[in-house]
């Protein structure tokens, strides 16, 4: 991070020696003199430091999948929707209004009058229609493209049986208005459409920019990237920080208080919580389990936990080495004891969990099918003809980090598999954009994932959904794809809850993921922070933002 600290210094160093030498005697004449943090600074020019985990890969919303990345692109961009405070609604956001027509089929979104991209020009319906066929086009190939195959046409688009765009259901027959036909009802519909991948781009700019069929591109650069959200990106050091300053033409420009975000890469969570403490930081992407302990004893207000609709979990490369046979998969899972893998690594920053989707979400709650077996697992093991491990090759563990919390849940899980199986995968932690490489090449053999989602089961178990990108272990099950769409066609909430409670089941047997805990985030907020609203998403309303020394 490139701090006060580093700031100071820099300026310090073109300071002539005799200065230096007036600035010490008047330092000695006047006593100990506090050096203004960066916080405090910053709270008086409206100007907030947020530590943010990971280096973006780019600031394309379209392909984006890490939740860190999304909290920088909520203050660039702006959906239809946007969550409520609670995290499990939706106000509006860019439409001021929509209707939904009685069958449940068609949506119909009232663009505001007043709303503008960061260049002046109005924001338009057919900009909306024609990022949403962006999602869609297998040029750009985006993971979140399964979250709209319940609009007609969608999936026939993406795999490549229709052609003519006109034929997805999505039109704009006015500036301000935008339609959306569905083939089905779908209940969680407008939950997707919040989600931060559903951000309107301004395509003009890709298309003079190398392309709107490229994943990210020159179009992503500071006096380059055109938005419609509360902020305009003002600059971006790799691996320093993002900044963005408030767009003067969003529409609510007025609600608008806090001047300036930097956001900065801190994937080292002992050091982020240093920073905090120096005053460098006004908020945390999380806490270290040995700090989270000590804020907890100490009832700090600056702490914030809270369950999150996020799942972390491994997936197996199902057609590659011995994690093709589905009795190895089940064995590594059944050697993990989640509630000791928690205890260890964790503590209440995790939930152990016995099922894919965490319980409670839209009002679902799973059977719990991952349990702690090793006697199970051991003969499994020994039935596939690794017994005690003898034989098994030489697998990796791969991780998209080299720190922190990442590393302690890798190396408990490390020494399970030993204790259990006989069996020591090496760790192999990445950096964060050649994780997502590898995970896109399925290169590699387990894979330690974390997933948020929008708050309904269908998001996280489209990871087994054979046409869905998200489908990371290669999962082709037909009974598992039969009853992934038969969730979306169920004729009431209790039958839907039944369908996704047998996906659950299905994954459990054949253990194509495996899951370990869901996250509950513990982050530090500092009090000048105001406006912040602890929910399920991570998502933030900067219109309610806003910093009081």
């Amino acid at each position: 991070m490139v701090l006060a600290d580093d700031i100071a210094a820099r300026i310090l160093a073109t300071v002539p020696r005799r200065a230096l030498y007036i600035i010490a005697a008047a330092l000695l004449l006047s006593g100990c003199v506090k050096r203004t943090t960066t916080v405090e600074q910053g709270d008086r020019d409206g100007v907030l430091h947020i530590g943010n985990k990971d280096e973006p890969d780019d600031l394309d919303p379209h392909i984006n999948d890490a939740i860190s990345t999304a909290r920088i692109l909520c203050g660039l961009f702006e959906s239809l929707v946007q969550y409520s405070d609670s995290g499990q609604d939706v106000i509006p956001a860019a439409a001021e209004s929509w209707d939904i027509s009685p069958d449940g089929l068609t949506y119909t979104f009232h663009l505001r009058q007043a709303a503008r991209w960061s260049n002046g020009e109005t924001v338009t319906a057919a900009q909306f229609r024609d990022s949403f066929l962006r999602i869609l086009d297998p040029h750009v190939a985006s993971e979140v493209a399964g979250n709209m195959f319940a609009v007609a046409g969608a999936r026939d688009f993406l795999e490549g049986r229709i052609s003519d765009p006109a034929k997805v259901g999505l039109s704009a027959p006015d500036e301000h208005t935008f339609v959306v036909r569905l083939k089905h009802p779908t209940p969680y519909f407008l939950k997707v459409l919040a989600w931060s991948p559903f951000y309107p781009l301004y395509l003009p700019s890709l298309d003079a920019n190398g392309g709107r069929l490229q994943r990210g591109g020159p179009w992503e650069k500071p006096g380059v990237l055109v938005s419609n959200g509360a902020y305009m990106l003002a600059e971006w050091r790799p691996n320093a920080f993002v900044r963005i300053v408030r767009n003067p033409n969003y529409w609510d420009a007025v609600h608008v208080r806090i001047n300036e975000v930097r956001f900065y890469p801190t994937d080292d969570e002992a050091s982020e919580e240093r920073a905090f403490r120096a005053g460098q930081l006004h908020m945390t992407y999380t806490l270290p389990k040995s700090k989270l302990d000590a804020y907890e004893k100490e009832n700090s207000p600056e702490l914030h936990t809270l369950p999150i609709q996020r799942t972390n979990f491994l997936a197996f490369n199902i057609h590659k080495g011995p994690f093709a046979d589905a009795r190895v998969r089940r064995a590594f899972s059944l050697a993990i004891n989640r509630e000791a893998l928690v205890r260890a690594a964790l503590g209440d920053a995790g939930t152990p969990a016995h099922s894919f989707v965490r319980p409670g979400t839209a009002g679902f709650v799973p059977t719990e099918r991952f349990p702690h077996d090793p006697a199970e697992a051991a003969r499994l093991m020994a039935e596939a003809g690794y017994p005690g491990g003898k034989g098994f090759p030489h697998m990796e563990l791969t991780l998209n980090s080299n720190t922190g919390l990442t590393i302690s849940v890798a190396e408990v899980l490390q020494q399970m598999w030993v204790d259990a199986l006989g069996v020591r995968l090496e760790l192999r932690p990445l950096e964060f954009k050649v994780y997502l490489q590898v995970d896109r090449d399925k290169q590699f053999d387990i894979l330690f994932e974390g997933y948020s989602t929008y708050p309904d089961p269908h998001d996280m178990l489209s990871f087994g959904f054979s046409a869905d990108p998200n489908n990371d272990s290669g999962v082709n099950d037909a009974a598992y794809d039969k009853a992934y769409d038969a969730s979306d066609r169920a004729p009431d909430a209790a039958t839907r809850f039944r369908i996704i409670d047998g996906i659950e089941a299905i994954n459990s047997e054949n253990t194509y993921y495996a899951p370990l805990y869901f996250s509950n985030r513990a982050m530090l907020i500092r009090p000048s922070v105001k406006g912040w609203h602890d929910h399920a998403v991570a998502a933030i309303n900067w219109s309610e933002l806003y910093l009081q020394p």
